[in-house]
């Protein structure tokens, strides 16, 4: 429909000549949104004191999660170590597979290990020359559960062909159950989850690894205690 012409009736105001309309007075609820705003900067606020001084803050050095990673770089190297003896010295193609696997594990762990130990300011020459007190058992390093001693590495390095095998074999199988003991409490006591799914992780595979190696003690018919 279209809109009219008419004129408006007598004494209505002139839409021209109108005054303007007065200001709106503050609404009773105009008070929420400054408070509205002051809550949100606290609650803000307490975010982050809460990151600093909880989540954010490294652990400890006597925390589990530190001592575990920085004892456990240190276990991992010497089983590197091992498992290179027995590549040089060793007879075995099934042995020395799975000295390869023993490497190339440990040493992709001991760089996790390393690189966690990094973003929480610490440094692999932080352990020792005791270990082993996160888990209320301090000691020197080289007596950590599982450790081969220095007369055993002797006898490594010394042996060959299928003498190295079946030494290897037994010193790895002690070698691991030493990590499994570790590595179940870390996986228990630390407070980092991703210490924890590490530890988990290391002490799962070595009980797999256990069972790997007496397979290749069986296949190659070597006779480890």
């Amino acid at each position: 429909m279209l809109p009219t012409t008419e004129e408006p009736p007598p004494g209505a105001a002139d839409p021209g000549s109108a005054a303007p309309a007065a200001a709106p007075g503050p609404s009773r609820w105009s008070w929420l949104l400054p408070a509205a705003i002051v809550v949100v900067a606290l609650c803000a606020l307490s975010g982050t004191v809460g990151f600093v001084l909880g989540a954010g803050r490294p652990p400890g050095r006597g925390s589990v999660d530190v001592g575990f990673l920085l004892d456990m770089s240190v276990h991992h190297e010497q089983g590197t170590a091992l498992a290179n003896l027995e590549l040089i010295h060793g007879g075995s193609e099934d042995v020395q597979v799975y000295a390869r696997e023993v490497l190339r594990d440990q040493s992709y762990e001991i760089g996790l290990m390393q690189f966690q130990l990094g973003e929480w300011g610490y440094t692999r020459e932080e352990a020792g020359p005791r270990g082993m007190a996160w888990m209320s058992m301090s000691l020197p390093l080289a007596e950590m559960p599982g450790m081969a001693t220095e007369a055993d590495l002797d006898l490594l390095r010394a042996a060959r062909g299928r003498d190295a095998d079946a030494l290897f074999l037994r010193l790895m199988e002690e070698h691991h159950r030493g990590a499994v003991h570790m590595a179940s409490y870390a996986a228990e006591h630390a407070d980092d989850e991703d210490v924890r799914r590490l530890a988990a992780r290391i002490a799962r595979n070595q009980e797999l690894e256990i069972e790997e190696l007496r397979a290749a003690a069986t296949r190659t018919g070597l006779a480890v205690p």
